[in-house]
């Protein structure tokens, strides 16, 4: 019988580690690794001890005794990273010794550093209270601090993006904030390899800064050329999103591609029957695994650097590298090393994109043949667009509720840019490598290159804002369940099957799985008719909607636009006490109140307040500071007045 793993044999032991990642970090099944373990390891001692005659018929006892040991691999190494990522901090100030691991994060009020506690293993996230640039610490350098560790908290609204697991998945244990005087340098600097990538990544950063770009143009190159994505707005990281082009913001497959097409056209002189032929995959692993590291070694860069990696050192042994086999080792190696990774959403959108690519981008493309090399080429980059996007779109409605109408235009001229925009920062190296030897000519050797940088980045902002701008460029509120996820990917694969196969059986299934999918979908909408009001947990703003007879209503205070006053939503009646008013204006009058809403600070008195309003609920706005949110509770308790603090216990939810 043939055996379908046969030519991906990297995905026989891939999916048994999977399983044993999946089983302890849903289900924290631990006391499973022994036993998987012992089934191993038995399974294989007697699968040499099976008689010669009948090794054939049980030739799958090696296999899965060997899949029973990986799976308690996959279960061991996660139980260990979960528990080095744990939290484990006393709940009162303590001292602690810190090292930056990571470019710092300006903040509106503080500057956030990713760190790492040599003495407890961990990595936290510290927020210092703003101080002078002189005293900004860089990538590598030690300090003291005291502070309090504590865990890190979702906003707690409805459907939000969930912040604690990702920074869980991530390696974080905690964060800690740190006032003005709470820290001191030791002076002492760590020289590990990632901190010494993120310490040149961040001299390449300042070196862009020194080159006059504008403050636009200058985030946009250092996110396509660096990853870093820290100083981009967020109007304009939307735009990406919106275009379905945000992938070329984290330096990637799409980046380390780039780089591998560009050192491969400049070796491109040297033919195969030249005895030199050897020396082109060897010089294409350095240069691609220094791009990794100048990249500040994220796990995307290095997932496809050991890909690109595999087929060279293929190509090398003259075998077959650029397949799927090359993506389940990376993937392995990958997951051996850190299992979490397996939850990150950055892994899985890469990973799903390049299986989509490498197992229907031929097939998609072999259905025209194209005589023209100019409309092959766009057909394949069309079909690329295509591929990933088809692969990507489950995830990205689970994840995000979103889908880019035009992902399949934008992408196909907004790529291409971007691949001049990484060479074009090459020909920026080269010139300032050469006004070395020539300082004098520094200003006309960069003046070029420079210009051309700042036109084409120009050009490719343009063309976001306009993709963004037409009509339905996204459709958002899509968001689904994990259910409806799989059987999206379960409709997907029946369709490719039913494609390939040529059986019908696959495409009815296909169309069976989709109704059901409708069916789930318009349940769901039932079930929400309930009208609703929902305060949201907003640090900079106050949010709220409600939803009346399946209309929905937003009422949102930002950027100084105060919605103060008395609303009647439904039959409820809700005051919003704002900083322009307060209870004095209210001195001569009383009236009756559902909701009152607190976003002041200058709240004196929860009791006069409940005499002049009567409310038979008091909610304290997320936007309002927490020491005042803090004092405010206290005192509801001691006059038991019904309050409910939305910065601490998150949205605040009322069925009308």
């Amino acid at each position: 019988m043939h055996n379908p793993l046969a030519k991906t044999p990297f995905l026989f032991l891939l999916l048994p580690l999977v399983a044993g990642i999946l089983l302890e970090y849903y289900l924290k099944l631990s006391f499973l690794s022994l036993i998987f373990f012992t089934t191993g390891v038995i399974g294989i001692i007697a699968s040499y001890y099976i008689p010669y005659k009948y090794r054939f018929r049980f030739r799958w006892l090696f296999g899965v005794a060997a899949s029973f040991l990986l799976a308690s691999v996959g279960v061991v190494t996660t139980q260990k990273s979960e528990d080095k990522f744990s939290f484990i901090f006393a709940d009162k100030p303590h001292i602690y010794k810190g090292v930056v691991i990571d470019i710092p994060q300006p903040k509106p009020h503080s500057i956030a550093y990713k760190v790492c506690l040599p003495d407890y293993q961990k990595q936290i996230v510290c927020y210092v209270q703003n101080d002078t640039a002189d005293n900004i610490l860089k990538p590598g350098d030690e300090f003291l601090f005291e502070s309090v560790i504590v865990p890190f908290k979702n906003q707690g609204n409805p459907n939000e993006f969930d912040y604690v697991e990702y920074m869980h998945n991530q390696g974080y244990a905690g964060t800690a904030y740190i006032s003005k005087g709470a820290l001191m340098k030791t002076g002492a600097v760590s020289s590990s390899l990632e901190i010494q990538a993120q310490l040149f990544r961040f001299k390449i950063i300042n070196f862009y800064k020194s080159l006059g770009f504008t403050e636009n143009q200058y985030t946009i190159l250092s996110a396509l050329t660096l990853g870093y994505q820290d100083a981009l707005s967020d109007d304009l990281k939307q735009s990406f999103r919106a275009t379905g082009t945000a992938h070329v913001l984290s330096v990637s497959g799409l980046h380390v591609g780039i780089i591998y097409a560009l050192i491969s056209f400049l070796m491109g002189f040297i033919r195969k029957t030249s005895h030199l032929y050897r020396i082109k995959p060897v010089v294409i692993i350095i240069v691609l695994w220094c791009y990794a590291f100048i990249t500040g070694l994220p796990p995307s860069v290095i997932r496809a650097s050991l890909m690109l990696t595999v087929f060279c050192l293929a190509e090398l042994f003259g075998r077959k590298g650029f397949s799927l086999n090359g993506l389940y080792i990376s993937a392995f190696f990958m997951l051996l090393v850190c299992p979490l990774w397996l939850f990150d959403v950055s892994f899985q959108l890469s990973f799903i994109s390049m299986l989509a690519i490498l197992y229907l981008l031929p097939k998609v493309v072999n259905l025209y043949n194209f005589e023209n090399r100019y409309l092959r080429n766009i057909w394949q980059t069309f079909a690329l667009s295509v591929v990933a996007q088809l692969g990507t779109s489950p995830l990205c409605l689970y994840y995000f509720g979103t889908f880019p109408t035009y992902f399949f235009v934008s992408n196909m001229l907004i790529v291409p840019l971007v691949t001049c925009i990484t060479y074009s920062t090459f020909s920026i190296v080269v010139a300032k490598g050469v006004s070395y030897l020539l300082p004098d000519a520094t200003t006309y050797l960069l003046y070029l290159p420079i210009k051309i940088m700042q036109l084409l980045v120009d050009v490719l902002t343009e063309m976001i804002h306009f993709f963004e701008n037409l009509p339905f460029a996204l459709i958002s509120d899509m968001r689904i369940s994990g259910l409806n996820l799989l059987i999206l990917i379960a409709i997907i694969l029946c369709l490719i099957v039913a494609f390939q196969k040529r059986k019908t059986v696959f495409l009815i299934t296909a169309v069976f799985l989709f109704l059901v999918i409708l069916v789930i979908r318009l349940g769901n909408n039932i079930s929400d008719l309930p009208d609703k009001l929902v305060i949201y947990n907003r640090y900079d703003a106050t949010e709220i909607r409600w939803e009346i007879e399946g209309r929905r209503y937003e009422l949102r205070k930002c950027d100084g636009l105060p919605p103060d006053g008395v609303y009647k939503i439904g039959d409820t009646k809700m005051l919003i006490l704002g900083e322009d008013i307060t209870e004095k204006q209210f001195s001569d009058q009383s009236f009756d109140v559902d909701i009152l809403l607190l976003r002041t600070k200058n709240v004196r008195s929860l009791d006069k307040l409940n005499n002049l309003f009567s409310p038979k609920q008091i909610i304290l706005d997320g936007s309002m500071p927490h020491w005042l949110r803090k004092r405010l509770v206290n005192e509801s308790q001691k006059l038991k007045i019904r309050c409910y603090d939305v910065g601490e216990k998150g949205a605040f939810t009322l069925n009308l």
